[in-house]
Order: structure tokens, then sequence, then C-alpha cells
């Protein structure tokens, strides 16, 4: 009797995972959130009216579904803590960073296209939705912003600013009360630090979740050690997107409008609203944990030149007078001038020459009462992909391309205009243009 019981438990078992794992590959439930809610480290929240004022939240495979239904799941985006005051981020000495705790980290909820970003305020609504990427930098001590000198690297910050460097609600904590110009960071674990294990943004890198670390520390000349550890999963700022758009609902309720060209990544909306974003390529492969090493989460949307000037943005309009004057007297390329038929349809290539993420932004003019236009992209493997203008723009965003010739063809132009700006800078005009 006993091993009959058994092996139901284990049938059960093994059909609720398996159950669990198709849920979350078809959307209807989150991987992420499914695993943080087992770990009881997440709530959902049922009913709408439960949701708290000048908060944001996730609505949840929201699609076809009422708002004011009782089984629906909604998740608050958390505020979580920062070295600097969200308006103050670009004034201070340091770089600004977000530290999550690992036992919070699985409070980190996971937004979906499948999803709707709600807010909810009596007070107002936001003039901007400041889409505020983060960079990923893993699980590090509490420390941030470390600065190099000849090989070797420090904080500062002793001047009543320890804070913009140490997270005080850590073990780092500790370091709060050596009252000196410079702390030099010289070993962690017995590795020296350098430039091999310090990110961008002066984190250090290769930590374990949760280990303990031997950190060896010089004041001026003299020696200490302190035990550290490993325990804060660290965000620094990467991108800064400003965006608009929203919709009325029902309920004391607005949906954020979400980006078409968001990109899988980690979000700071309005410096109070932690989220994770994984885009239509990455929903299959991510393990819906709150780390997952086998996704990049820091693909850079925002494209620069050899100066480090910005030549493209994907939420900027296009500035086509200036983009005319920087690339005035460069190599054609590969530009191909658009070849127009029938004046309702234009057909261009372009070629691709590496596997890195592109971009496409199709600009065009507007004409009243006119029907959408139509982006068909066809790939060297000549699976087309179609794509609808919203808002007198149609943006295609290629994760991993193929290298090769891509043929473009818009159609519904009749009367009108149109530019294309890929990420690599070039710009290329239709007919009349």
């Amino acid at each position: 009797m006993q091993k009959k019981i058994l092996i139901i438990i284990i049938i059960v078992a093994s059909v609720l995972m398996i159950a669990s794992v198709v849920l979350s590959q078809t959307g209807i439930l989150d991987a992420g959130e499914a695993q943080a809610a087992g770990d009881g480290s997440i709530e959902v929240i049922n009913n709408v009216e439960e949701l708290e004022d000048e908060c944001f939240y996730i609505w949840k495979n929201c699609k076809g579904k009422k708002i004011d239904a009782k089984d629906n799941e909604f998740i608050l985006c958390p505020e979580e803590r920062s070295n600097i005051d969200y308006e103050d981020k670009d004034d201070g000495g340091a770089n600004y960073t977000v530290w999550v705790d690992s036992s919070k980290d699985g409070l980190i909820p996971t937004l979906t296209s499948s999803d709707m970003l709600l807010y909810k305020s009596k007070k107002g609504i936001p003039e901007t939705f400041d889409f505020l990427r983060l960079y990923e930098n893993g699980y590090s001590i509490g420390v941030t912003s470390l600065a190099p000198d000849d090989g070797h690297y420090y904080i500062s910050g002793y001047d009543g600013d320890i804070d913009e460097y140490v997270n005080i609600k850590s073990d780092a904590g500790e370091l709060d009360g050596l009252n000196v110009e410079r702390l030099y960071f010289d070993k962690v674990g017995g590795v020296s630090v350098d430039e091999n294990n310090i990110s961008a943004s002066g984190i250090i890198t290769g930590l374990k979740k949760n280990k303990q670390y031997v950190c060896e520390l010089y004041t001026g000349t003299y020696y200490q050690d302190y035990m550290l550890t490993s325990n804060q999963h660290t965000f620094t700022e990467f991108e800064d997107f400003e965006c608009k758009g929203y919709s009325f609902l029902h309920s004391s309720c607005i949906s954020v409008e979400i980006p078409e060209w968001l990109c899988t990544g980690y979000y700071y909306l309005n410096g109070e609203a932690l989220f994770r974003y994984v885009d239509d390529n990455d929903v299959a492969i991510y393990n819906g944990k709150p780390y997952d090493k086998n996704i990049d989460w820091n693909v850079p949307l925002i494209q620069y030149n050899e100066m480090g000037q910005v030549i493209f943005d994907p939420s900027q309009p296009v500035d086509e007078e200036s983009i005319a004057i920087e690339v005035e007297g460069e190599p054609e390329g590969d530009e191909q001038v658009p070849e127009v038929a029938g004046g309702n349809t234009a057909t261009w290539t372009y070629n691709i020459v590496s596997d890195e993420a592109f971009c496409a932004v199709v600009n065009v003019t507007a004409l009243e009462n006119s029907e959408p236009a139509y982006l068909f992209v066809t790939p060297p493997d000549g699976e087309e992909v179609s794509y609808e203008e919203k808002d007198n723009q149609i943006v295609v965003n290629i994760a991993k391309p193929q290298e090769g010739e891509y043929t473009f063809r818009i159609e519904n132009i009749t009367g009108r205009k149109f530019s294309v700006l890929y990420s690599t800078g070039e710009t290329y005009y239709g007919e009349g243009e």
C-alpha cells in the first residue's frame, strides 16, 4: 500500500513539473514567477482593487482577460536600494548603482510581450516614463566605482559620501569606519584586483553568489583584511530611454506602453520600479531564475561612432538634416538607392556583415487618412518577416542576424516619402527625400 502511494505521489509530481515547463514555454505561466512563487518570495495579487497607489505592476499573461476579473496575476515591480538618489544620478562622484540582496532578487518580476505594465495613482500621471536600462554585473560585494591607479584600484569618498561607494546595508558597511582618502582593494579571495575582474563601472566581477571572500585592503601603506560576502546582485547605469506612451484602463490604472524596440535586459522605470524584460527571442531559453548566465542581458541598443557620438538611439526621432551633415563625404558603402515601383512600393537591399544585433528604423511622412505602411524583410535564407507602421515609424530589430544580403520592401506609401536609419549609422532615403 505504501509503495502504491509513493508511486502515485511521484507520478503527480512529474505531471506537475511537466505542466509547469509547458506552461512557461507557452507564455501562460512565466517560468521566473513560477520559480519565485514556489520559494514564497514573490506575491501575486489577483484583484486589481488591491494594488497599492503610486506603484508599478506587471499584469501577467493578460491577453484576452478583463482587468476586473478575480483570477488575474499582478506582480509588484519593487523599488531597490541605490547608491545615489535617482534624480541626482548624473551628479554623483560614483557611478549610479542598484544593489539587490541575493535574498530578495527573487522579487524582481519578469515582463514579456504577453504582459502589460501598469501604473496606479490618485495624484497624477508621470510626465515621462524613464526606462533606465541597467548593466547586469552578476553578484559582487557591496562596493562600486573602484577607480584605477597605475594598475591598482581604490574607492574614495571618505568626506561624507561613503554611501556612494559602499552599500552600508551589506556587510561591506563595515568599511564605513575607515576614514582615509583612498581605500585600495588589492586582492579578493587571493586573486589580484585588476582590469580582468573590474567592470567599466568599477564593480568587482567573477565572484560566486553568496560566497565569502577575504578582501585584502590597504589604507595608505597599512594592510588589513575584511571578510565580505558576494551577495549583492549588482546593476549599474547603462542606457536611458525616455518614453511617453500610455493608455487609460478601468479600475484606476493606466497601461504604460512597452516600446517595440525594447530588448532583453534589466530596467529601472522612473527609479522606482525594477523589472527584467525578456524579449520574444529569449523567452524560450530563459531559465526563469533571478540569474541566467546563458542570456546576454547587456546587448547595447544605442550605437556610437568612434568619437563617442550617438549615431543611433531607437527612442529618439531621426534628425535627417544632422545625419546628412555627419555622413557627407563618407563612402556610400552598401547603400543602394530604393527602386520605386508604381509609386506604392519600394524595394532595396542591404548587406549585413556581422552577427551582432541589428536595427533599422523606417520613418514615413504623415498623410491624412492613409492606410498603414508595411515593411517586408527577407533575410538570406528567404523567410520573409512583415512589420506594420505605427506612429509614422516601422522598427525592425534583429537580435542575431544572418550575414549576407537582406531585401527590404515597403508597401502602401503612395503620396508619402520615407527614410531608413540603420544601427550602423548609415541613412538611406526613398525617392524624393
